[in-house]
């Protein structure tokens, strides 16, 4: 059954199932620069970018390049000016997530951005994992099957 699911996704070209969706991740952005993204009711939750083609992670946060350079990053950004009142940063605070942060500017809007970094891994399993660890500090619905959209945004570099 597993030979006859990947070659419909072969032939397809479209993930599935969450699973398919990080393994799809994993596997461009070994090729070129890919945003993973979570998002709920037009809010992005979190994001997943690939650290293989965006080396300024490495000058906002102060981490082993070495350990890290070919890893992911798993982030989410709040707007500052609201942050007392933003349910992820209540319930970030509330959670036991041990994430890095980084306050900067984004034109006149002053955020936060939250992320926790992740060695290089071809397991789709592992990276879904860490993701909704971070999903599990900072979501949480009333609806009892809550919906989100999957999307990878491929980005040009020049």
């Amino acid at each position: 059954m597993g030979f006859w699911n990947n070659l419909k996704n072969i032939l397809t070209g479209k993930p599935r199932s969450s699973t398919e969706f990080v393994q799809k991740f994993i596997k461009d952005s070994k090729k070129s620069r890919v945003q993973f993204e979570i998002i709920e009711n037009n809010e992005i939750l979190i994001q997943v970018d690939s650290l293989r083609f965006t080396p300024s992670w490495f000058k906002v946060f102060d981490i082993n390049k070495t350990e890290f350079e070919n890893g992911f990053v798993i982030f989410f950004i709040i707007d500052q000016k609201k942050i007392e009142k933003d349910k992820r940063y209540i319930l970030y605070k509330k959670s036991e997530l041990n994430l890095l942060e980084f306050d900067e500017m984004h034109g006149d809007t002053p955020i936060r951005t939250f992320a926790r970094f992740i060695e290089e891994t071809d397991d789709a399993i592992y990276l879904g994992k860490e993701m909704k660890t971070i999903l599990d500090g900072i979501y949480s619905s009333n609806e009892q099957d809550p919906q989100a959209l999957f999307n990878l945004r491929y980005i040009n570099v020049k």
